[in-house]
């Protein structure tokens, strides 16, 4: 009797855990939106559905044939990296609930990844009221932005490709850091050392964070009478350079933020507006076509040919994607300038764009420069540019390449992806 009673209640459990009917119906609402070497698949997803994702280059793909990638248990959003730009990717998407066979397959779509910095989209002011956003950063370890402005603004936020958030997507959400109390300095520029967030006031004044949300004061630029305008980081064979650059010529380094700054010679009297960490080296650029270069003390500067007299505000260095790019230094600034060099040493002088100040520069997979009025210009080789521009014409101040997109920010609260 006992056997016969075990042997019932195994047959009644099996019943309630039979294999559960197929979807009735395909994915619905899919979308796929191509990135740089992505692309981005989203749909309407039910609580109660296990969704997989198949997809290989070319024109069309057949869902669980045999050797085609897939991804397993997809949610929307699902970014699916990896992929060649350039190259058409097919994909089609079914489901199952709990452990069904597969319900049908969507239609075939496709998409060719492309590269970033050509198409953007701006995001909803920053700040009640909006401040001037003069500096933008991206802490890699972090996976967190930072952008400072006036009066001692600073947000942060965590980067999410994904993200819809107006503030703008690409950033999960915005949120304004706690900085020391009575701090109110104009704050110029931030930068990123791989440990922590390093923000430059006007005035000389510094700010750090580890987690971009609490700042505290560390030692100030002393005795400065001039604005501060710039920051950057650099390392080289393990020793850490800090460098600020202002009106009047004036740089100070520091190796660790804590000792005293100490003033170099630039030799000139020039305003500098910005200073950048290249290919193991700084470059300083200004009024007046100023461009200066140092070794990786930043102790010794010389002075370069710009081949211009128009201000020089931004700088980056990089190869860009074209066939037969070279390594090149890229320097951008007023009236659409742009000037470049393969050696730092000697500069050329390129046919301007467009006429709008071009006001800062960035280097991810391709030169991305942004500006006046939502001007962008962009190109893979430093040679040949293309004009693109941000909706609603914006000031842009600031820009830097996150994981396959760019973000700039600017005065009024601006910002911009470019994804």
């Amino acid at each position: 009797m006992l056997r016969v009673m075990a042997l019932a209640s195994l047959i009644a459990l099996a019943g309630c855990h039979r294999q559960a009917d197929a979807p009735g119906d395909a994915p619905s609402n899919v979308q796929v939106a191509p990135g740089e070497q992505l692309v981005t698949v989203s749909w309407d997803q039910q609580a109660d559905l296990t969704y997989w994702i198949f997809f290989q280059a070319g024109s069309t793909v057949t869902a669980a044939a045999p050797g085609v990638p897939l991804i397993f248990d997809a949610h929307s959003p699902s970014v699916i990296s990896g992929l060649a730009n350039g190259v058409q990717y097919a994909f089609v998407m079914n489901a199952t609930k709990r452990d069904s066979r597969a319900g049908p397959s969507t239609p075939v779509f496709t998409a060719v990844p492309r590269l970033a910095g050509a198409s953007w989209t701006p995001g909803a002011p920053l700040g009640s009221p909006p401040q001037n956003l003069n500096g933008v950063v991206y802490g890699a370890a972090l996976k967190r932005v930072a952008a400072v402005g006036n009066a001692g603004t600073i947000f942060a936020g965590d980067f999410n490709y994904t993200s819809t958030n107006p503030n703008p997507p690409g950033v999960t959400a915005w949120t304004q850091a706690t900085v020391p109390t009575g701090f109110v300095s104009d704050l110029s520029a931030v930068t990123y050392s791989g440990s922590q967030f390093i923000a430059l006031g006007t005035d000389g004044s510094i700010v750090t964070s580890t987690d971009g949300n609490a700042w505290t004061s560390a030692v100030s630029i002393p005795n400065v009478n001039a604005r501060m305008n710039s920051l950057t980081f650099g390392l080289v064979s393990s020793v850490t350079t800090y460098v600020a650059v202002g009106n009047g010529g004036n740089i100070f380094t520091s190796t660790d933020l804590t000792a005293a700054w100490t003033p170099a010679a630039s030799n000139t009297m020039d305003d500098l507006y910005n200073v950048s960490f290249l290919n193991n080296g700084f470059v300083a650029t200004g009024a007046n076509g100023t461009l200066l270069t140092s070794a990786a003390d930043a102790i010794t500067w010389v002075s370069r040919n710009s081949t211009t007299s128009t201000a020089l505000r931004g700088a980056a260095y990089g190869t860009g994607p074209a066939a037969g790019a070279s390594a090149q230094y890229v320097v951008v600034g007023d009236s659409g300038t742009i000037v470049t060099s393969t050696d730092g040493t000697t500069w050329n002088l390129t046919p301007p764009p467009l006429s709008q100040d071009l006001r800062a520069i960035s280097f991810g997979t391709r030169f991305v420069a942004v500006g006046q009025g939502g001007a962008v210009v962009y190109s893979d080789d430093a040679i040949n540019w293309s004009v693109s521009s941000v909706l609603g014409s914006p000031d842009l101040a600031s820009i830097i390449f996150t994981p396959a997109m760019y973000l700039a920010v600017g005065p009024s609260g601006a910002n911009a992806v470019s994804k």
